[in-house]
């Protein structure tokens, strides 16, 4: 299953931008920019975008560091990965891609001091998800942000009943309940967890906040 997920991803990398573009009408990258002002990233630090991508995040957060920090792209498709890394050179960005699973990453514990994740997370099925969720917790460092994006169920009667369909297509409840209201999910893992509404209604973040480190393993 996981090897024709890869190959699929693979293959939409060819037009995952487009389709995103047309999905969110981010034609101006104003969620990107809403994205990573949520998330405080300041000069100097260090992000990692999970589930990357052709790295639309990772890219912008590469800019606006302009090398005084690291910025980092994780993604289990080579497919994309090759598209970000691509327009990471034309564009004279510095960012880093990483092919890794998502619930195995190949970072230091207290690596980064954000974490971002764009319209992904509820793609993922509940094991790897929980796991993903440790994992982020585990390379922030205390204190440090994780900020997800998704997107919000539409209002135009047809786009829900479409939406609903894509929801009822992944086949867990657990599932269609994340996508509804991450914010349960996420405050097993993080302090704080805060939802806002993004420019254009569309997309919604969610925002939790690294807990203090003491004696549980976080290995």
């Amino acid at each position: 299953m996981r090897v024709w997920r890869r190959r699929y991803y693979d293959l939409f990398s060819l037009i995952y931008d487009v389709i995103i573009a047309l999905h969110s009408r981010d034609k101006s990258a104003r969620l990107r920019r809403f994205l990573l002002e949520k998330a405080g990233l300041i000069q100097g630090q260090r992000l990692l975008d999970i589930c990357t991508g052709t790295g639309a995040v990772a890219l912008r957060a590469g800019r606006l560091l302009g090398g005084a920090g690291l910025a980092v792209g994780v993604d289990f498709s080579w497919g994309m990965l090759k598209k970000a890394s691509q327009k990471a050179w034309e564009n004279n960005v510095q960012a880093n891609f990483v092919l890794a699973d998502v619930s195995r990453l190949p970072f230091q514990n207290a690596r980064f001091d954000v974490v971002t994740c764009s319209h992904a997370m509820y793609e993922l099925d509940p094991a790897t998800r929980q796991a993903a969720l440790l994992e982020v917790r585990r390379v922030l460092v205390p204190g440090g942000v994780f900020i997800m994006m998704e997107h919000m169920e539409p209002s135009n009667p047809l786009i829900r009943l479409l939406y609903n369909i894509r929801l009822a297509s992944m086949g867990s409840s657990e599932n269609k309940e994340f996508a509804r209201d991450e914010r349960p999910f996420l405050s097993q893992y993080f302090d704080d967890v805060v939802l806002e509404v993004a420019p254009g209604g569309r997309s919604k973040i969610i925002r939790g906040i690294s807990p203090p480190r003491d004696s549980e393993n976080m290995s």
